[in-house]
This record gives structure tokens, C-alpha cells and sequence, in this order.
């Protein structure tokens, strides 16, 4: 990591540690010392997976699709994404991704963060009876 006596750092992708969570690769790009209300994720969906519907409680998700394609799942509708699209999730709205034929790659941004250091994830994933687990 390169930094500067003005506060900027510069820090390559390959210094930080992919996590393989709920069908994904979830790379965290920011720590709380730098944004403490928002999480910035880095994420991989290889082909032929799937990241289950699921909501966040309290927090508002904007993606960016970087690579590849996928299908979005939410209320029972596909949504095929591709680069360049981007897709606003506000709190509470259940959404998923599959990746029939090619996997998916994006960025995830949340206010507050999805995966706070200092609890567990907001993730729910709705049941068949319409209850969170």
C-alpha cells in the first residue's frame, strides 16, 4: 500500500483476501477507518452458481456490473444483467443472482455496510413460508 502524507492510499487488488460467502467470492475493499457508513464489495459469481434471493434489513445496495452476465432474481422476475448496468436495491427488497453461462463479476456498494466488523451480516434469506432465516 502506497501512502501519502495528504491521507490518499493507494492499495492493489491483490493485496486484499476474497472470502467465499452464501455462492460468492466477496472481496472487501473498505475498512470503517475510511467510510464507516458504507461497505464496498468486490464480487465474483462463477459460472453455473447462484447468490440465493435474500434482503438486507437495513441497508441500500448499489451495483455495478463489472463483467460477464448473470440473471437478477427479484419478486419472482429474471433481470439479465451485463456491464455496465447498474442496479439500486433499497432496504428490505428481496434480489438474487444466477449465472447459467457465464460467471458475473460487480461492485457492491452499501449504506450502512452489509458485513459490519463488528457483527453479523445483514443477510436474511426469505424461506418458502415468506419468513427470514
Amino acid at each position: 500500500m502506497v501512502s501519502q502524507a495528504n491521507g490518499i492510499q493507494i492499495k492493489p487488488f491483490a493485496a486484499f483476501t476474497a472470502e467465499s460467502l452464501f455462492g460468492a467470492d466477496i472481496t472487501r475493499l473498505l475498512g470503517r477507518e475510511q467510510l464507516p457508513m458504507v461497505g464496498c464489495d468486490h464480487v465474483r459469481i462463477p459460472q453455473g452458481a447462484a447468490l440465493a434471493p435474500h434482503l438486507h434489513e437495513a441497508s441500500a445496495s448499489f451495483i455495478y456490473i463489472l463483467a460477464g452476465a448473470a440473471l437478477l432474481t427479484s419478486d419472482d422476475t429474471d433481470y439479465p444483467v451485463r456491464p455496465g448496468d447498474t442496479i439500486y436495491i433499497p432496504p428490505g427488497v428481496s434480489h438474487g443472482f444466477r449465472t447459467p453461462d457465464q460467471e458475473v463479476v460487480l461492485l457492491s456498494v452499501q449504506s450502512p455496510p452489509i458485513y459490519p466488523e463488528d457483527g453479523a451480516p445483514d443477510i436474511k434469506f426469505p424461506t418458502r413460508s415468506g419468513a427470514t432465516l
